[in-house]
């Protein structure tokens, strides 16, 4: 019964460390990040050096800073390489406009769109979630690689819509060379949110995560 007692006991103990580790690269900078739900789009041009450190040959994004997972210079947050299909359905300028919208595209993340200087967009914060616009998510869609050109359609460079994380196998393109020591992009072979990938950077604060429904 004390061995038995002992196991049990290591392996508790294993169960936490191990969760531990999880939560504590989870558990920083209370960002917020979910697998699927409402967002804004809007597009960007020099995408060649991004924040995640690896820049890419097929259509990528930046999305806001409460989702990326770090703040500017500090390194690559939970959301570089994942994948998501990206869907616009509003002008939130042209209300009455109904369409024909752009076509859904498949986007890796390897950049940050900071709060600061786009407040418009990318300024959700723990105590504001939503930006101007009432979306608590962001997509900054890079032009250089024809992703916008696709995306969105002529005369309209902002969209709301929809988002889903995919699997990476379903993006067309690939990866460039890393540009600094610790670039990332593990979040294209990792599982949807909420599992963890490249981590989260920054204080120790609980973080909101939303499952894929």
């Amino acid at each position: 019964m004390a061995k038995l007692s002992a196991l049990v006991y290591l392996v508790a103990v294993a169960s936490f460390v191990s969760a531990s580790t999880v939560s504590e690269k989870r558990a920083t900078g209370g960002y917020v990040q979910s697998a699927s739900g409402t967002a804004s789009f809007t597009q960007y041009s020099g995408c060649g050096s991004p924040a995640c450190g690896i820049s890419a040959s097929g259509f990528t994004a930046a999305v806001n800073q409460l989702t990326f997972g770090s703040a500017p210079g500090s390194g690559a947050g939970d959301a570089c390489g994942r994948c998501f299909s990206l869907t616009g359905t509003k002008d939130p300028y042209s209300p009455n406009y109904t369409g024909p919208f752009g076509k859904t595209i498949v986007v890796k993340v390897t950049d940050l769109c900071p709060v600061s200087g786009n407040e418009e967009w990318c300024g959700q914060t723990q105590s504001n979630p939503l930006n101007q616009h009432s979306e608590p998510f962001h997509f900054d869609i890079c032009e250089d690689t024809g992703a916008a050109a696709q995306f969105f359609p002529s005369g309209h460079g902002a969209l709301t819509g929809t988002f889903q994380e995919v699997s990476c196998s379903q993006w067309s393109g690939s990866d460039g060379s890393s540009l600094w020591n610790g670039a990332c992009l593990s979040g294209e072979t990792a599982s949807n949110w909420p599992s963890t990938a490249c981590g989260n950077k920054g204080g120790f604060i609980k973080v909101l995560i939303t499952p894929a429904h």
